[in-house]
């Protein structure tokens, strides 16, 4: 098998059997394609699947530089491919079994940025409420928040996946799992409207521009391409009201913690917000509540009989 076969053939696996979103693809990708550059620089000509641990190690090593989330990518990455090659006897043996983690220097984590409910509420009320775009970017707004979805499960929906009137939907999340979704009072008014009034208008586009139907069962169909609105899309227009809203580090994801931490400050339990969100891992919900941490410190600090030790840690 060549080297573009073999590629080839594993991002088949990441699509079709891992069920990986497309941006965790293209991801992939990326860093393949910069692994081969370093390949074909520094390591006499050898391709990716004569590479040794050794050459692994190095490329690590010079990007020592990078973000720890772009490092933590590049070391997925490598141990996904060559796990991959090795169990489908491909290799003789798992070359990144091993794979050293670099030492990194210890520093403070910037706690995330999560708006209050007042800041979103604000910044949902900046979409134009007459336009079909402003009326998509308040339900795409609503929704995100109201659910705490991904940004694919958002774009991926599918009309016949909703009921409004139900105030449910279905969405898939990663590894291809469907799950449902609960919708508060507000974004299934919002949705409902929108799939009776601005959907019908968006399709209408659609077929102006002489688009395939395949797309028109999304609920959000791009006017342009193919397929369902781009992330790309999704991103700018939430970027604008961001700014808009003075709060330029407020992402679709910043919306997904907000659900969380919304949802953690007024009581629920840990174990029901994983099942909201779709977490594998109660681990992972976890680090939704660290936005939390100085309210945690201003509550004892007012309330131990010994808060005023902890205000000096």
């Amino acid at each position: 098998m060549s080297p573009g076969e073999a590629l080839e053939a594993y991002i088949f696996f990441l699509r079709h059997e891992r069920g990986l979103a497309e941006r965790s693809i293209r991801a992939a990708v990326s860093v393949q394609g910069s692994w081969e550059a370093w390949l074909r620089r520094n390591a006499f000509e050898r391709n990716w699947l004569q590479a040794t641990p050794g050459d692994m190690n190095k490329f690590l090593g010079d990007r020592h530089h990078l973000a720890d989330q772009t490092i933590g990518v590049i070391r997925w990455h490598l141990k996904s491919i060559y796990a991959w090659l090795h169990r489908e006897g491909h290799a003789l043996a798992n070359l990144a079994l091993n794979l050293a983690s670099l030492a990194r220097s210890p520093r403070a984590k910037t706690p995330w940025f999560v708006p209050t409910y007042e800041q979103l509420q604000r910044m949902m009320e900046l979409p134009d409420p007459v336009s079909l775009d402003g009326i998509r970017d308040r339900v795409m707004l609503e929704l995100l928040y109201a659910t705490g979805i991904r940004s694919h499960e958002l774009l991926s929906m599918q009309v016949h996946s909703v009921w409004p009137s139900e105030r449910r939907a279905a969405v898939v999340g990663k590894g291809n799992k469907e799950r449902l979704v609960v919708l508060n009072e507000s974004a299934a008014k919002w949705l409902s409207y929108y799939l009776k009034v601005v959907h019908p208008r968006l399709l209408r586009r659609r077929r102006l521009a002489a688009l395939p139907s395949g797309g028109d069962r999304c609920v959000f169909p791009s006017t342009k391409t193919p397929a369902s609105l781009s992330y790309g899309t999704l991103r700018a227009r939430i970027k604008e009201y961001a700014l808009k809203a003075n709060m330029p580090l407020l992402t679709a994801h910043t919306l997904r913690r907000a659900f969380a931490t919304h949802l953690y400050q007024g009581g629920a339990d840990l174990r029901s917000i994983q099942l909201l969100l779709g977490h594998a891992h109660l681990a992972t919900t976890t680090l939704y509540t660290q936005a939390l941490t100085p309210r945690l410190h201003e509550i004892i600090e007012r309330h131990h009989p010994r808060g005023h030790l902890y205000g000096r840690l």
